[in-house]
């Protein structure tokens, strides 16, 4: 499997049960990590990971979005 196939396979995993809409800025953090993850892991190993541990992704990206908005915050006051 390559990357794109990967992408969209895990996206499609995500976004069964309706939790992220297609183009909302959640999802699109979605894909960034998802990105990172393939990258790191392989789209092999990434895939299996959102196959088997998909609600531990989902808190990951949670957590991901939590960060990015702190950091909206401090380089406002900055």
């Amino acid at each position: 499997m390559n990357k794109f196939q990967a992408m969209a396979q895990i996206m499609a995993i995500l976004c069964e049960d309706g939790r992220f809409r297609k183009g909302s800025p959640k999802y699109k953090l979605a894909r960034k990590l998802i990105a990172s993850k393939i990258d790191t892991m392989g789209p092999d190993a990434a895939y299996l990971q959102a196959k088997w541990a998909k609600y531990q992704i989902i808190v990951e990206i949670d957590e991901f979005e939590r960060a990015e908005k702190v950091g909206k915050i401090i380089s406002n006051f900055t």
